[in-house]
């Protein structure tokens, strides 16, 4: 045999051996957080979608354990094509970088890099992640006003979010405080979907729900463009408002508590027309 063949075969077995030393290691998966710890992480967050709400890690040395025990395999982006609830755990570590990982069965994405996972492990974050927002104990992080959605007749439209007053807790612990101004709703007929109803209330439904309603009001809409036209006072009650029969441009004002390092306060405005039946 030729020493071109005989270097040749020798070059093929060695892809051969390397090959399945790669594809055995694959299958075997790696623990990219196998040796982290609490004193790792100065924070963390978690983000469930659904239902798009934030909270706050109580236990950094919990979630160090189970992440801890994630194993992924092979890089894998078709997590984009899957639908499910998604839970993102962001977090602030102690070398001043920023880390985040979805667990979204059966992948586990990091920093935007989607892997196949083994599903015990990422099971059991999402699990935790579920639990902290069952328990109600979890702060929820407020980092702006809550998105406000009116339902009537199983219609809803997104109230327009007016002027607030807001704080958040930033990373390192200092509050952050944000004012907005705002045009009047009856400057907003461009901005406002109207919604039909043949109901004579309103739901309230905000993405997290307020401590107190302190304020509602509202605008025939032959008034649009005249932001000097006092408002009518409406009855607000659980979270829902009544209507007024025609077509009038609601404002409501909601506060959140600011013990827990987020709140304030916020308007929010909308437009409905009522046809009493």
């Amino acid at each position: 045999m030729k020493r071109g063949k005989r270097w040749l075969i020798v070059l093929l077995c060695l892809a051969v051996i390397v090959g399945g030393i790669l594809a055995a290691s694959a299958m075997a998966g790696r623990r990219p957080y196998k040796d982290l710890t609490a004193a790792d992480i100065q924070s963390a967050t978690v983000q469930l979608t659904p239902p798009d709400t934030t909270l706050e890690i109580p236990d950094t040395a919990e979630l160090a354990e189970y992440l801890s025990q994630v194993v992924i395999y092979g890089r894998d982006d078709s997590y984009t094509e899957y639908a499910g609830q998604g839970v993102v755990f962001t977090l602030h570590l102690a070398d001043g970088s920023t880390a985040e990982v979805m667990a979204y069965n059966p992948f586990l994405v990091i920093d935007g890099v989607g892997y196949r996972t083994k599903y015990e492990p990422c099971e059991a974050l999402n699990r935790y992640a579920n639990g902290l927002l069952g328990s109600g104990e979890a702060v929820v992080v407020l980092e702006k006003p809550p998105a406000l959605t009116v339902v009537s007749d199983n219609t809803a439209v997104e109230a327009m979010l007016g002027g607030y007053q807001w704080e958040k807790t930033l990373a390192d612990g200092t509050v952050e405080h944000a004012l907005a101004d705002s045009a009047h709703p009856l400057d907003c007929r461009e901005l406002l979907t109207l919604l039909d109803t043949r109901e004579g209330t309103a739901e309230l439904e905000f993405a997290q729900m307020p401590n107190e309603i302190f304020s509602a009001r509202c605008w025939s809409d032959v008034y649009w463009g005249e932001p000097e036209t006092a408002g009518e006072p409406v009855t607000v009650e659980d979270g829902k408002l009544t209507l007024k029969p025609g077509r009038y441009v609601y404002e409501v004002g909601a506060r959140w508590d600011t013990a827990s390092g987020y709140g304030g306060t916020a308007w929010y405005a909308f437009y409905i027309d009522y046809t009493a039946e």
